[in-house]
């Protein structure tokens, strides 16, 4: 974790925040989640979703139309427990680009205070829904100049921190002391870490639309959440409904190289973990022909190795772990940059995925439901190419190959139910 700044005041005295928004918690629910052991993004839901009560369920109304509800209503999220609020919170900030994305797809653009790194978010996406524009140029950017000041969040006066503890501490540069009084002098903190089994001590983490889920019960859009759910199942069902039997299809190596040492170094990444990052990996059942499956230490998500250990397993394919933050990034190039060099290595360009240009940029590894709808494309474009066309990267999809309808996507995050 970070240094805490020891320039930071004692500030508990600060006048509490807006009267109309109140809140409790309970950091020590122990059962909350006792069900919620993986990612079950398309399975059952986990006790936490059904600790509110048949009371909060009949008051705290949907405001799809954008009326608020007049009673209070309770939301829970491990790690950190349970907050009552009084009303819809009207202004936020979140972190990470998957849970920005998932309060974009809820709708709440407007209500973005604060996130982690927003001249860097990938609004490319949202430019392919018609009618839908994202411009973040005024929500302030909480990481792209170093650690913030506890005392930003003091001046953001939002109604709630949509990042969890564990996150919080880790790259805001806080302690428990420091969130305990900003949770009381000015909002909750209320989030979790889904990208993957880290900075989590362990306890359970939620997958994709379980966390939007959550988010979703804060804003009161729950209709946006479960049709977001819907577009998700209806596209992974249309793909795999295509997919060959597993023994018939290519081999993959889920791996990025190490290009800034050179690409001495080669990290294989485990298919199989859990959280959004691998989402589409896992829903498109890469697992079932994963070139390195078996081979993954039990203390690791990833095997490090090197050229030769990549030739002498030859894979077919190979998906490139966060290319598309390369293809998006000005000053970066995924051809220069990663394939060409390893074309040009001797060991390297020997395995028959790079020999024969099947090294695919893949998806960010942060993602909320429209990104991870657009990644999802592109994963069964760059695997079954000749069942889904040709995958485009960062340009626009033909009309005739799209794997799913841009328009309700649209008329989703619009509120168009």
């Amino acid at each position: 974790m970070h240094e805490h700044d020891a320039d930071d005041t004692d500030t508990t005295d600060v006048p509490t925040r807006r009267q109309y928004l109140g809140y409790g918690s309970a950091l020590a629910l122990s059962g909350l989640l006792a069900g919620c052991t993986g990612d079950t993004d398309s399975g059952t839901e986990s006790t936490a979703s059904q600790t509110t009560t048949d009371t909060e369920t009949d008051t705290a109304t949907e405001t799809e139309s954008g009326t608020e509800t007049e009673t209070s209503y309770e939301v829970c999220m491990e790690p950190n427990g349970c907050h009552t609020l009084d009303s819809v919170p009207e202004t936020f900030v979140a972190y990470h680009q998957g849970p920005v994305d998932m309060m974009l797809s809820l709708g709440q653009a407007d209500g973005l205070v604060a996130a982690g790194f927003p001249s860097t978010f990938p609004t490319e996406y949202y430019d392919r829904l018609p009618g839908v524009s994202v411009d973040l140029s005024d929500v302030t950017a909480l990481a792209e100049e170093g650690t913030p000041d506890k005392e930003l969040f003091y001046q953001l006066d939002v109604d709630i921190h949509l990042v969890g503890h564990h996150p919080a501490m880790e790259y805001f540069g806080l302690d428990e002391s420091d969130l305990a009084e900003l949770e009381t002098s000015v909002a909750p903190f209320h989030g979790s870490w889904m990208r993957r089994p880290d900075y989590t001590d362990g306890h359970p983490y939620y997958g994709l639309y379980e966390g939007l889920d959550r988010y979703a019960e804060v804003f009161q859009t729950q209709a946006r959440g479960d049709a977001f759910r819907e577009l998700h199942d209806e596209l992974v069902a249309d793909i795999t409904a295509e997919l060959p039997p597993a023994e018939e299809r290519p081999t993959v190596a889920y791996l990025n190289t190490n290009y800034w040492d050179n690409g001495e170094t080669v990290f294989v990444r485990d298919p199989t973990v859990p959280g959004y990052q691998t989402k589409p990996i896992r829903d498109l059942d890469l697992p079932s022909h994963d070139a390195f499956a078996g081979q993954y230490p039990s203390d690791s998500n990833f095997i490090r190795g090197d050229y030769e250990l990549l030739l002498e397993v030859d894979p077919e394919i190979v998906v490139y772990h966060a290319g598309m933050n390369i293809v998006r990034d000005t000053e970066t190039s995924f051809e220069a940059d990663i394939v060409e060099p390893l074309q040009n290595d001797p060991v390297a360009g020997e395995v028959t995925a790079i020999r024969e240009g099947r090294v695919y940029p893949h998806h960010e590894f942060e993602q909320g439901p429209v990104i991870n709808l657009f990644n999802t494309e592109q994963l069964a474009k760059a695997l079954y190419p000749e069942a889904f066309g040709e995958p485009t990267g960062m340009e626009p999809v033909p009309e005739a190959d799209r794997l799913f309808d841009r328009a309700r996507v649209a008329e989703v995050v619009s509120g168009d139910l």
